[in-house]
C-alpha cells in the first residue's frame, strides 16, 4: 500500500476525531451526559482505527517519516500536503481536546460547590479531652431531618 493512501487514511480519521471533539464540547456546553457517553465510544473506535492504521502504516513503510523522505529528496508535493494537514488536525485535536478538559473541570468543580451548598458544612472536632466541640455548624441549605 503507498503511503500516501496510509497517510490520507489518517487524516480522515483524525477529522472523525476532530468531529466527535465538537460534539462532545457542544454536549459539555449543554450538559448532555447520555450524548457524551455515545460521543466517548464513538471516540474510542475512532481511536482503535487510528492505532491499526499507524500499526499497517509502521509495517508497510518501518522507520519512514515525512523528515527523511525530505532529507533524501523523495519527499512528494501529496506526501507534504498530507503531512502539514496532519499537522494542523493534530494541533486542533490537542486544543479542542483542552478545551473539553476545562469544560469538564468547570462542570465538576460546579458540581460539588452545589453539593456543598445543599448538604452544608458538619466538620466535627474533639477538643484535647477527647470530647466534642462545639462549632458554629453551617446550616444546609436542605433541612435533613424528617
Amino acid at each position: 500500500m503507498e503511503l500516501i493512501t496510509l497517510l490520507l487514511q489518517q487524516n480522515k480519521v483524525l477529522k472523525s476525531i476532530l468531529t466527535c471533539l465538537e460534539k462532545e464540547k457542544q454536549a459539555l456546553i449543554q450538559e448532555d451526559a447520555k450524548t457524551l457517553l455515545e460521543i466517548i465510544e464513538e471516540k474510542k473506535c475512532h481511536m482503535n482505527l487510528l492505532e491499526q492504521v499507524e500499526k499497517k502504516r509502521e509495517k508497510t513503510w518501518p522507520g519512514i517519516s515525512l523528515s527523511k523522505l525530505e532529507k533524501a529528496g523523495l519527499l512528494t508535493p501529496e506526501l507534504k500536503a498530507a503531512g502539514e494537514e496532519m499537522k494542523h488536525l493534530v494541533k486542533s485535536i490537542k486544543d479542542l481536546q483542552e478545551t473539553n478538559q476545562l469544560l469538564t473541570r468547570q462542570s465538576l468543580m460546579y458540581a460539588n460547590k452545589m453539593i456543598s451548598i445543599l448538604k452544608g458544612s458538619q466538620k466535627s472536632t474533639y477538643d484535647a479531652k477527647g470530647k466534642l466541640e462545639e462549632q458554629e455548624v453551617k446550616n444546609a441549605f436542605l433541612n435533613q431531618s424528617i
